[in-house]
């Protein structure tokens, strides 16, 4: 059992770093006004997951049998409708599930995509945009789904995430990276030329990967900008960046240090910092109230809410239920980094073969009856098993710290 858990968490640690590591912040004139946030991880607590989140929905993909849906990149909520990323996909839902449109158009011609990397709606073209990394070009659809134009652009080349504003673009992650070394720009969305740079790569650009795929939030009519291995958030304008929120990890902070020095790879990177027992920032997700961290320590992991409005911090060191440990992971629907978020709520996929299989890791236990009538959405998922198999949209509200 022990090898097993071990197993697992290192599955997880792989999975991660592929999903969300990035680079670390060298400039540090960025953030000498700004006050930082105690994130004491000693005081970290075990929680019950109906403690932080409150379940407003559960959605499943309706008339999807016939469609087998593979794992979510992202959501964004548009209007009365979803929009669904996956990594061959694109799903368009009603707010109740039902499918309304699915587009497998993977090619090189106009409308048709290598890679499905970032969504987001355009209030300025009043269209919905998905980034194509792999052709260096965003598609633009019209609210119903329907293909309109695409906009190519070299800073689109390998970039994992994007933000329109009015006629420009917000871009992290390009193939600039190899060029003057930032890690995002604004650029023209006429002339498609760079109006400006942000966060100078440092030596760290030799081993980080970056492929994470949320890094923009727009709150107060600012752009917020966060990236996986950096403890701040900026905001971005044309003029410069500002840090906005610091976290403080304490002694257990990464120095900027040993982002200079010269690691081999990425898992090179990642022993070392578990051996020093640095914490990183895997993930952020933003609505307008709470700022979701999802933070680890080796094999550890923190589920972090941050209160935007009080400057309060929760962190989570385990999920806690009144069934015992053995119900740790499935009272928390095994979920781990967001894949979207809007103004008041987070998201998550779920994934039914996970929530079964460890149920039936938990066959012979006596509570486990009791629990699945407690908790009646997992015993959902587990009860339609045999008739439905695509993923679960889970969508939480966070309560106040």
């Amino acid at each position: 059992m022990l090898i097993m858990k071990t197993q697992s968490f290192l599955f997880i640690i792989l999975f991660l770093s592929a999903l969300f590591v990035s680079c670390t912040d060298s400039n540090k004139d960025e953030t000498t006004n700004t006050d930082a946030i105690a994130v004491d991880i000693n005081n970290s607590e075990s929680q019950s997951f109906e403690s932080v989140f409150k379940i407003t929905d559960l959605i499943a993909f309706q008339n999807s049998e016939n469609l087998p849906i593979k794992p979510i990149k992202r959501i964004l909520k548009n209007q009365e409708n979803y929009w669904i990323l996956t990594s061959n996909q694109i799903l368009l839902l009603d707010l109740r599930g039902n499918m309304l449109q699915s587009v497998s158009s993977e090619g090189n011609g106009p409308g048709e995509f290598q890679s499905l990397d970032d969504i987001r709606w355009n209030d300025f073209s009043k269209t919905i945009e998905v980034l194509d990394k792999s052709s260096g070009k965003l598609i633009r659809y019209t609210t119903s789904g329907e293909f309109q134009d695409e906009w190519k652009n070299p800073y689109l080349n390998l970039a994992t995430s994007f933000y329109p504003k009015g006629d420009q673009y917000f871009i992290y992650g390009g193939t600039f990276f190899n060029g003057d070394g930032d890690r995002a720009v604004l650029v023209s969305g006429k002339s498609g030329e760079k109006i400006a740079g942000y966060s100078k790569l440092g030596k760290e650009r030799n081993y980080l990967n970056v492929v994470n795929n949320d890094t923009f939030y727009e709150f107060g009519g600012e752009i917020e900008f966060s990236f996986s291995d950096n403890d701040t958030i900026y905001t971005l304008n044309q003029e410069d960046t500002k840090a906005k929120y610091i976290f403080d990890f304490g002694e257990f902070k990464t120095p900027k240090e040993f982002f200079d020095r010269d690691f081999e790879n990425i898992m090179e990177f990642r022993n070392e910092a578990s051996a020093n027992n640095y914490i990183s920032i895997f993930a952020t997700q933003s609505t307008d109230q709470h700022i979701f961290l999802f933070l680890t320590q080796g094999a550890k992991f923190f589920p972090t809410i941050f209160d935007r409005s009080s400057g309060k911090v929760k962190i989570i060191d385990n999920w806690s239920t009144d069934f015992g440990d053995e119900f740790s992971k499935l009272s928390s629907y095994l979920t781990y980094a967001p894949i979207g978020s809007d103004d008041e709520s987070l998201y998550f996929a779920i994934d039914p073969y996970a929530i079964k299989s460890e149920i039936d890791k938990l066959t012979d236990n006596p509570s486990l009856p009791d629990f699945l009538e407690q908790n009646p959405y997992i015993n959902q998922i587990f009860e339609d098993f045999e008739t439905y198999e695509n993923p679960y949209i889970l969508k939480l509200s966070i309560l106040d710290i």
